[in-house]
């Protein structure tokens, strides 16, 4: 596939996930506001509990998909239709296994929910019987949708962002109907494993129609050797996952433990709006990753160099003009939207806004290991990292609460992560080039930490936290950080590259 090809499909993933991203935003916006108003504030922490846990059980996907997707990169850019075929019935075999273990193991930790929940909420009935619906929630989610990663690399993500769109609108408008006239969690999570199911089947069906070769129940078997490469990448991946879920998916079982119920849902309410923006620029560099791994496939490393170097740098401004936003707009907006009961200290909402940054630097070289099938090399890598994140992580929830978790997260992040995987990637990618990436990544760390006081001094001489002060300080945060990057960048390669990119799109729309 050539250059061309691999940019317009990158634009349409691009498009449809930006697109896709705000809708599901806003869905998720108006189910919580509806949720809140309609059950208590423990409900909220115990569907962020219960996500934590199943996160945990997760750990049984052993990082197929990965292992898979880098596996089919190469047959589908030479259009061999047997050998991904024998590649879809290893992984139907593996996630149809997948979703029974979590299954089962999910059921068995139904009787031990009491020790993960500093005080069992009396007035919430029926908890083990909401956990059980998660689980099979969770469960269900293996069985069929294995097919559309098969999508996804082919480059065609944006027919399977679509498919989870329509089915995540009409899902939302159920649910909210029925908390709206009755108030019964029950509904709410049984719509949720309903939509699941029907989800599964549609794509399910829309591979079958893409890809009719798949309906072959007759394909050949992988060679042995080529399994034992996969097994030996699923093996790396085990060891990534396990850190992985540790560090990103502890927070709300330390709070739980530690800080309570109710703290859990205080600061889901936070996470829902930075995870939604996170989502949205995360959607917007997974949309790239099939070009990723067919421009890697296509041997130009210099080219490879060049583009990641650019990618970074949209990071750099994506995330940094969107924490500068949190920093300065989210109290306000928590107040305007739910009230002054549901704030948190602005101490937790540094340490929150400085994890969203830092984990959002990692992803362009995650993106380009994984396109590259790097899993071997830093595999211990979490090991390190999640018995880091826990020694930072508990005591730090004792003596700070919710802050100390978060900063127990950015510590395991700074001093393993960050530069281990950079290290990793570059040498045996590239042969050499990490202090020039990390000395990258630390001027522009620095650069918006400046700019981010500057907007938020400038924010501070509008006082009072009602509407009109709230849409000030929007502007001032909309236009400030903006207009900083576009003066003293707007003459770089990385932005020509993306005003390319712009105009490109705009041909297109025309």
């Amino acid at each position: 596939m050539n250059r061309s090809s691999r940019s317009l499909n990158s634009i349409n993933n691009a498009a449809v996930s930006i697109g896709s991203a705000l809708i599901t935003f806003a869905l998720h916006f108006i189910m919580r506001t509806v949720f809140i108003r309609t059950l208590a504030a423990e409900y909220l922490g115990l569907g962020g509990l219960f996500s934590n846990i199943l996160s945990f059980l997760s750990l049984a996907e052993l990082g197929v998909a990965h292992a898979i997707n880098f596996a089919l990169y190469k047959p589908l850019r030479n259009g061999d239709t047997e050998k991904i075929n024998s590649l879809m019935k290893l992984y139907r075999r593996f996630y149809n296994v997948i979703g029974v273990v979590i299954l089962v193991l999910g059921f068995s930790l139904t009787p031990f929910l009491q020790f993960l929940i500093k005080d069992m909420p009396e007035d919430i009935p029926n908890i083990r019987l909401y956990y059980m619906m998660y689980v099979f929630n969770s469960a269900s989610s293996y069985f069929f949708t294995y097919k559309r990663s098969l999508i996804v690399c082919d480059q065609k993500e944006y027919i399977s962002t679509i498919e989870m769109l329509c089915v995540s609108i009409i899902t939302t408008i159920v649910r909210i109907v029925l908390l709206l006239r009755t108030h019964d969690y029950f509904l709410y999570l049984l719509v949720s494993m309903i939509s699941t199911l029907i989800g599964n089947v549609s794509i399910s069906f829309i591979a079958g129609r893409m890809y009719p070769f798949i309906r072959d129940k007759d394909a050949a078997e992988l060679a042995a050797e080529e399994k034992k490469r996969i097994w030996s990448d699923i093996r790396a991946l085990i060891l990534h996952k396990i850190g992985t879920v540790v560090v990103f998916s502890t927070d709300n079982l330390i709070i739980s433990r530690y800080v309570g119920l109710v703290g859990v849902g205080l600061y889901s309410n936070y996470t829902m709006i930075i995870n939604g923006i996170r989502k949205l620029i995360i959607r917007l560099i997974v949309s790239s990753t099939a070009s990723v791994g067919n421009l890697i496939a296509s041997g130009d490393k210099e080219r490879c160099h060049e583009v990641m170097y650019h990618m970074i740098f949209a990071c750099v401004w994506l995330y940094g003009f969107s924490a500068i936003c949190f920093f300065c707009l989210l109290p306000n907006f928590i107040v305007l939207w739910i009230g002054e009961r549901y704030l948190l200290s602005a101490g937790t909402l540094a340490a929150a806004v400085a994890s969203f940054y830092i984990t959002g630097m990692r992803q362009i070289v995650m993106v380009f290991k994984e396109a590259a099938g790097i899993f071997r090399p830093d595999r211990y890598k979490s090991i390190v990292e999640s018995i880091a994140n826990i020694a930072f992580s508990i005591p730090l929830a004792i003596k700070f609460g919710i802050a100390g978790v978060i900063l127990g997260t950015i510590l395991s992040t700074v001093l393993v992560c960050f530069w281990v995987e950079s290290y990793v990637f570059f040498r045996n990618f590239f042969g050499g080039g990490t202090r020039r990436y990390l000395l990258f990544q630390l001027k522009y760390a620095l650069f918006n930490l400046l700019l981010c006081g500057a907007t938020y001094l400038i924010c501070s001489l509008i006082r009072g936290m009602g509407i009109a002060p709230f849409i000030g300080r929007f502007l001032i945060c909309m236009v400030f950080p903006n207009a900083v990057y576009y003066l003293l960048f707007r003459r770089t390669a990385h932005f020509a590259y993306f005003l390319g990119i712009l105009k490109k799109i705009l041909k297109r729309i025309k």
